[in-house]
């Protein structure tokens, strides 16, 4: 899959040189890791090419974690 641009952070491939031990400068191109998922975007289920970063994102914000997030857990079953 050619690396586009991420439907949610807009992000798009960058472009830079490699560079050789003899200082060469060639071309090359930075893509994105580009999924295409299904994911729930504005309410309505779509599907998205989303890159991972913002998919790892996005997994933290379903999923919170830590001690807060422990507490708030717990004392919604005891709370039930």
């Amino acid at each position: 899959m050619a690396a586009g641009r991420c439907d949610i952070c807009l992000r798009k491939p960058q472009y830079g040189h490699n560079v050789s031990h003899a200082e060469n400068k060639t071309n090359r191109r930075f893509a994105l890791n580009i999924q295409r998922r299904r994911m729930v975007v504005d309410g309505v289920m779509r599907n998205v090419n989303i890159c991972t970063r913002c998919l790892r994102t996005a997994n933290k914000v379903d999923k919170p974690r830590g001690k807060k997030a422990k507490a708030a857990s717990a004392a919604g079953a005891t709370s039930a």
